[in-house]
């Protein structure tokens, strides 16, 4: 097996973007910092001008939303650059422009009328223009194609499938591994190994990824092994017997025989050892949990191993028992070989089947993921039933240019490949593939290097850019010297540096004069003294020491003027410190805060692995189950809670304390239940002081913006596990996950100009003034990743996930070798990333170091880092550097050569030993701060207003759900109240805001068609609701409200009302309870008043302020009778004691007085507005019924009073259907949202 992979046979050419081909296959590879936008926008305006197409048939495509957006306006920006100067026929002060239309005159005999009117018609259609993601790309293709994709014609975008793919594993596992159809023995194995539908979720997730890899699995797996268990258990009983216990006999015969037995590997402390295995084994009495026979050393008790060791010419010892060792462990291999292959044939079974079923649910669903874009557009272009579709997607796009490709997998270039005929002689093309795959560093995210590294081979021509846009002249030519050092620096073949030169575009001229050191690229030793190196650790505290104090150095020579970049001093904010995990960067955050520097992290880090979410995920576990001491006691000793272990301690004396704890937790839990996670989170951070605790810690801002995007993203994934335990779940599945989507990364917590730390991967396409690398020194190799089953290339350089374990010693030996070195040229190409993302200045520490090996010093570790083989390696291969045996003053000397060869603008120094000196704070006093002078009238501006907001005048939203909180006071009662009412009526129940939101809870809660429940239902809401007693006081009092309730529900809900609707036959799936609604709204005081007047609503004139946003409320109820949807409001006003008062002209009265006409109108357009998105066939006439208003305390089924037609009617009702042009008018009314259209 060899993993070489061939040099191109064709050299590069440097690209001249105003005169290179516009055909075929074309790759161009894009060093760090040499304007690949720049070319890229030159070549889409040539392919405007001199091809003549539209702007939306070139595709272009990058692989994040935010490099999709930033290369849409440069393109953009260059059209419009293009037109000006061709409008105006002037000079153009960029000398692109110029260049760019003699090209296109030059290439293409294109005039500049022509061109002019190309670049006005891309201009006017460039909102169409096809400038995608991959996965935008592909959603595109299948919406245009829904029929060759097999799907339907609308889909989802479903950001995470995680839980789905729980989902549909959990089903295989509850029916085949659950359900008891597997043996007893291979569930203990299941258990053993911790086998659980989430980790086998995680390993689907990965398969479903990585379609194009191929999976090798053993040999015998053909179908389910038999597993030979009996065959084991009499084996271990046989034995069992013959060990005797203590196993006395056979440790005596061994003991007594060692004289004839090779010394090297028998000794009496090794039988002693080897005893003690055999005896823990047959006591525990589970076969299967053998000991490992090397390493306990209990083969030494095996008669095939005692025959191999025994002295010539010598008898060895025997006993009845060797001889059964030797069959009870050859059993148990093979029964445990059958359990391994049982298992990997359950496993494959499970990526078949749940793939399958994955994918079946979300086409029930009408859902699909990232990935699955992909992959439906693969399939269809692959099938073969839709020969068309790859010439249509061509048609459609006849060309594009792929920005990132170094960043691409195996899938997204077979789909470009098949659409532009890549590999085809001739390529159909037009093709652009631009990258660097010395910037290939996302295989996390699934990007293949050697995807690109095919691609290139496929290329018709290769092009390079070889002039460095960002970095000065000193500092390109110190990273010239330093990536020329080693020819192989890159590891992988075919993987070279080509040497960069200084670009035209002007630098922000940079002056230091705090030093006399002129370099650019300054080169910290790691120190040795008196030849002594530095242990790993203290290596690391003398670096974090070193680079805050030089930090701190630069900007106090800032400060004092000494150092500028540009027109100003250098800022904290043009420096950066580059790291390669999220543990360096709070390691180096603490560092800075020692020296009064203050920095913010950008790092591409998950929020789910910060110690903030283990912390709430403890704090929402104790609130969850309030009950548990356990559980409280672990929440209180979080960060976020603040409790140390003595106030634990104390609390778990303390039993009253302790029960107060558990009731304040239990609070949490019932706003959980009852309000939803958002509102419980808000109560337990102020209740608790979290804010104040956070912001009290040097590193508060980062925790608690973490803090808050946690809970940020917990509210989201409530909407879907409304349930505590559900969102447990999903947040412990989050934390598990290794994945980081781009919603989950941390957030910057500061906008303040501050030192930036920065993640190496998050610092690619980025630049800084001035950038340290304190950590690439570090030679220490981190794990593989736990995903079963080995991930590497095989000799074509396609990728392979292998999960066999049976391997000749060769193969093993080989496929650990490939995946050593495909993370070791990984980690050398975030090195390169790293070393060029500095404009003007960069730190680098290099060096030799020790670690503890066996209790000693060694210095393999630091002396083989993957650093010093960019310098020290050249004279030999990759492989032998892994085994070199160089001493440190070697490579030293290969570090002081670099140094000589490139001269000035490098320098080699030792790591600055001397303790850092504290930045002087610059803070401002508070005394000196004053508050602005308030201006003598404000903008009304954007704002959300109410029906409550627009009746009363507010300047802003008041309370968008009503309650007869605003209620004025009743209107004089037609009669007083009667002698004979009873103590029970709701007549006499309490008023005010207060009785109105009792009622209302009342109302929403229960279910009407289910009586039984209503009792307890009325409790709850009493309970949290708590009112005045309402009558005679008497024995009875407590229980009154209560009765007053039902008797209410009793009334309103048997009454027949208008259209003979009875609410109590109205079920649940029928109602919408607080509908809610946002209405875009443009609106002043008279505009409104006078469609009120036009329309013959009579209300109070209204004076509120201009609103110009949204009119937000909330809908009682919304019903269905009858295939017609009715909105309902709920009135607790009291008009008065008897039938009549509650007539149709009294609730006719009240309805104007409270101007409760402009609030059911509203509501008829919020419910007009939802119907006609959610009903296909919607029309006002057929499914609209009309408005209610329910005056409860006077609605009875015997209270019916003779209206102005003459009929009799149910009191207390307001009924009322507005025209539908009534609807549509203010419908419209409504829907201009600028008030600058009716000034």
């Amino acid at each position: 097996m060899s993993m070489a992979v061939a040099p191109d046979a064709a050299g590069t050419i440097d690209l001249d973007v105003f005169a290179c081909p516009l055909d075929g296959l074309r790759l161009i590879e894009a060093s760090a910092g040499t304007g690949k936008t720049w070319n890229l926008c030159g070549l889409y305006l040539r392919l405007l001008l001199e091809k003549g197409l539209d702007a939306p048939q070139i595709l272009v495509v990058t692989f994040t939303n935010a490099a999709t957006a930033e290369l849409r306006e440069r393109i953009r920006s260059r059209i419009v650059d293009v037109l000006a100067y061709l409008q105006r026929g002037a000079s153009a002060a960029d000398p692109f422009v110029a260049r760019l239309v003699a090209a296109v005159e030059n290439n293409a005999g294109v005039d500049r009328p022509q061109m002019r009117m190309r670049l006005e018609a891309a201009l006017h259609t460039f909102d169409e223009a096809a400038v995608f993601t991959i996965h935008g790309f592909c959603q595109r293709a299948l919406s245009e194609t829904p029929f060759a994709a097999g799907l339907p014609f609308s889909l989802d975008l479903l950001h995470d499938d995680q839980p789905l793919r729980l989902e549909v594993v959990s089903d295989f596992w509850r029916r085949h591994i659950a359900s008891g159809a597997i043996s007893p023995a291979l569930a203990d194995y299941l258990a053993q190994r911790q086998d659980s539908p989430e980790i086998w979720a995680r390993l689907l997730g990965r398969q479903m990824a990585k379609s194009h890899s191929r999976v090798i699995w053993p040999d015998e797996l053909a179908s389910e092994a038999a597993i030979d268990t009996p065959g084991l258990a009499a084996a271990f009983a046989r034995a069992g017997q013959l060990w005797g216990g203590d196993g006395a006999a056979p440790t005596g015969a061994l003991l007594a025989g060692l004289a004839a037995l090779h010394a090297g590997s028998y000794k009496a402390d090794g039988v002693s050892t080897g005893a003690r295995a055999w005896t823990l084994w047959f006591a525990s009495g589970d076969p299967l949990r053998a000991p490992d026979p090397e390493k306990s050393k209990a083969r030494l008790f095996t008669a095939d191993f005692i025959a191999a060791r025994k002295r010539n010419n010598q008898t060895p010892p025997s006993h009845p028992f060797f001889h059964a060792a030797d069959d009870v462990l050859a059993r148990h291999a093979s029964v445990t070989q059958a359990l391994h292959l049982a298992r990997l044939y359950l496993l494959r079974r499970m990526l078949d089947e749940s793939g399958a079923a994955l994918r079946q649910q979300k086409r029930r669903q009408r859902v699909q993921s990232f990935d699955d874009m992909l992959q439906n557009v693969d399939a269809a272009l692959t099938s073969g039933d839709f020969p068309w579709l790859a010439e249509s997607l061509r048609s459609r796009y006849p060309v594009a240019l792929i920005d990132e490709f170094q960043d691409t997998d195996p899938l997204q270039y077979a789909i470009f490949s098949r659409i532009y005929g890549a590999g085809e002689a001739p390529a159909a093309g037009p093709l652009f593939l631009v990258g660097d795959p010395k910037q290939a560093i996302y295989s996390f995210r699934n990007a293949d290097l050697h995807t690109y590294l095919a691609a290139r081979r496929q290329a018709g021509a290769r092009y390079t850019l070889r002039h460095n846009q960002r970095s000065t002249a000193d500092l390109i030519a110190a990273s010239n010297a330093l990536f020329t050092a080693n020819p192989h620096a890159f590891i992988l073949a075919g993987l070279n540096y080509e040497p960069v030169t200084v670009g035209d575009k002007p630098r922000p001229p940079f002056t230091d004069h705090s030093e006399e050191n002129p370099a650019a690229l300054r080169v910290w030793r790691l120190p040795a003294a008196n030849g002594e190196y530095l242990l790993r650790g203290e290596a690391k505290k003398q670096v974090l020491r070193a680079t805050a104090g030089e930090v701190a150095r630069l900007l106090r020579a800032a400060q004092a003027g000494r150092i500028t970049l540009g027109e100003g001093a250098l800022a904290p904010g043009d420096i950066a410190i580059l790291v390669k995990s999220h543990a360096q960067g709070r390691l180096l955050r603490d560092a800075l805060l020692q020296v009064g520097i203050g920095s913010v992290e950008l790092s591409q880090h998950s929020i789910f692995h910060t110690p903030d979410a283990e912390d709430l995920e403890r704090v929402l576990l104790a609130i969850r189950e309030p009950a548990r001491p356990s559980l409280l006691y672990s929440a209180l000793a979080t960060e976020l809670m603040g409790v140390d272990a003595t106030g634990v301690a104390a609390l778990a004396a303390d039993e009253l304390g302790l029960l107060q704890t558990i009731g304040r937790f239990s609070g949490y839990r019932e706003t959980w239940l009852r309000r939803g996670f958002g509102v419980m989170l808000r109560a337990w951070m102020d209740s608790e002081a979290v804010a104040f605790r956070l912001l009290a810690r040097s590193d508060g801002e980062r925790r608690l913006t973490n803090l808050l995007h946690l809970g940020e993203l917990l509210q989201q994934a409530s909407a879907n596990q409304p349930a505590p335990d559900a969102l447990l779940r999903w947040l412990a599945s989050r934390r598990r996950d290794d994945g980081a989507e781009e919603v989950h990364q941390l957030r910057l917590e500061s906008d303040r100009n501050l030192v930036q730390i920065v993640t190496i991967h998050k610092s690619k396409g980025l630049e800084y003034g001035i950038v340290f690398c304190p950590f690439l020194w570090d030679g220490h190799q981190s794990n593989f990743g736990d995903d079963e089953g080995k991930e590497y290339h095989d000799d074509d350089g396609l990728p392979v996930i292998d999960f066999r374990l049976e391997l000749d010693a060769a193969d093993a030996e080989e496929i650990k070798r490939r995946r050593r070195e495909e993370k070791d040229a990984e980690f050398m190409r975030l090195l390169y990333v790293a070393l060029t993302r500095a404009a003007q200045r960069c730190y680098l520490i290099a060096g030799c170091y020790a670690n503890l090996a066996f209790g000693k010093p060694s210095m393999a570790q630091g002396n083989r880092s993957l650093l010093n083989w960019l310098v020290a390696g050249k004279d030999m291969s990759y492989a032998d550097w892994l085994k070199h045996k160089r001493s440190p003053e070697e490579i030293e000397a290969a570090w002081r050569a670099l140094a000589t060869t490139a001269g000035p603008p490098l320098s080699l120094s030792d790591l600055p030993g001397e303790a850092p000196t504290p930045l002087a704070s610059t803070a401002v006093s508070a005394a000196s701060l004053s508050a602005l002078a308030a201006p003598r009238t404000m903008a009304a501006g954007w704002r959300i207003g109410s029906f409550s907001s627009l009746q009363h005048g507010a300047d802003s939203e008041a309370s968008a759900s009503d309650h007869d909180g605003r209620a004025v006071p009743a209107l004089p009662a037609v009669s007083g109240p009667p002698a004979n009412i009873g103590p029970d009526d709701i007549l006499l129940f309490a008023r005010g805001p207060a009785a109105g939101d009792c009622v209302h809870a009342l109302f929403e809660r229960i279910d009407f068609t289910d009586p039984g429940r209503w009792p307890a239902v009325i409790d709850e809401v009493l309970a949290s609701h708590p009112l005045s007693p309402a009558g005679p006081p008497d024995g009875d009092s407590a229980r009154r409200p209560a009765r007053m309730l039902r008797r209410l529900l009793d009334d309103v809900l048997a009454t027949s009302l208008p259209g003979g609707i009875v609410l109590s036959t109205v079920g649940r799936r029928q109602r919408l309870v607080e509908l809610g609604f946002n209405l875009p709204a443009g609106l002043t005081a008279p505009r409104l008043n006078d469609w009120l007047a036009a329309h013959g609503y009579p209300l109070p004139r209204l004076g509120f302020p201009p609103l110009d946003g949204y009119l937000k409320g909330f809908i009682d109820l919304v019903f269905c009778h009858a295939n017609r949807f009715h909105v309902l409001d709920w009135k607790s006003n009291h008009l008065g004691f008897a039938a009549a008062d509650y007539g149709q002209q009294q609730v006719a009265a009240a309805m104007a007085e409270h101007g409760y006409h402009l609030q059911y109108l509203i509501y008829c357009v919020a419910l007009h507005r939802y119907l006609r998105g959610r009903i296909a066939d919607y029309d006002y006439e057929r499914h609209f019924g009309g408005v209610y208003y329910l005056f409860v305390r006077g609605v009875r089924p015997d209270w019916r009073a003779v209206g102005t037609d003459g009929e009799r009617s149910a009191c207390g009702v307001y009924h009322h259907r507005p025209p539908r042009s009534t609807i549509e008018s203010l419908d419209s009314l409504l829907s201009h949202r600028s008030l600058a259209n009716h000034a």
